[in-house]
């Protein structure tokens, strides 16, 4: 978990010029681990600065982009900000659409992208990998759902 005092420094260090609204933002994306939309973000930082607007999460987000501290993750129904910019893999929930982290498998996206890296002339910018499935509160509902139907 990320202080604000360390992701301030963070951002100063980048140029970025520092408000309350802007850290909230940015604290909210790198210390979220369920990967939030820009809705979410919206949703949580507004608890603490009401007049913040939606315009102001977006611009926020895009700077951030920019200045490589988070990367959009666009799916078919809406994106969603990762803080995490190491190869790693992704969790998608096709039931909520939730986004974690996995905890395994990032020596493998690593070294995957590296022999990808030194077998082609492409030129890369990023990697993403996502694994599709049921995250354990929709499975549940799933099983539950069944078993009453059965």
């Amino acid at each position: 978990m990320t202080t604000q005092d360390e992701l301030g420094a963070q951002l100063k260090t980048l140029g970025i010029r520092l408000t309350p609204q802007r850290l909230a933002i940015a604290e909210v994306v790198v210390n979220s681990g369920d990967h939030p939309s820009v809705k979410e973000i919206f949703g949580r930082v507004k608890e603490f600065f009401p007049y913040v607007t939606i315009a102001t999460v977006y611009s926020t987000l895009t700077v951030l982009e920019q200045a490589g501290i988070v990367r959009e993750l666009p799916f078919q129904k809406l994106s969603r900000y990762d803080a995490n910019l190491s190869p790693h893999a992704n969790l998608v929930c096709v039931g909520c659409g939730s986004v974690h982290d996995a905890d395994v498998g990032q020596d493998q996206v690593a070294e995957l992208r590296q022999r990808l890296e030194g077998s082609s002339d492409f030129h890369f910018t990023g990697q993403r990998v996502d694994f599709y499935g049921w995250c354990p509160n929709c499975a549940n509902r799933r099983d539950r759902q069944a078993e009453a139907s059965s």
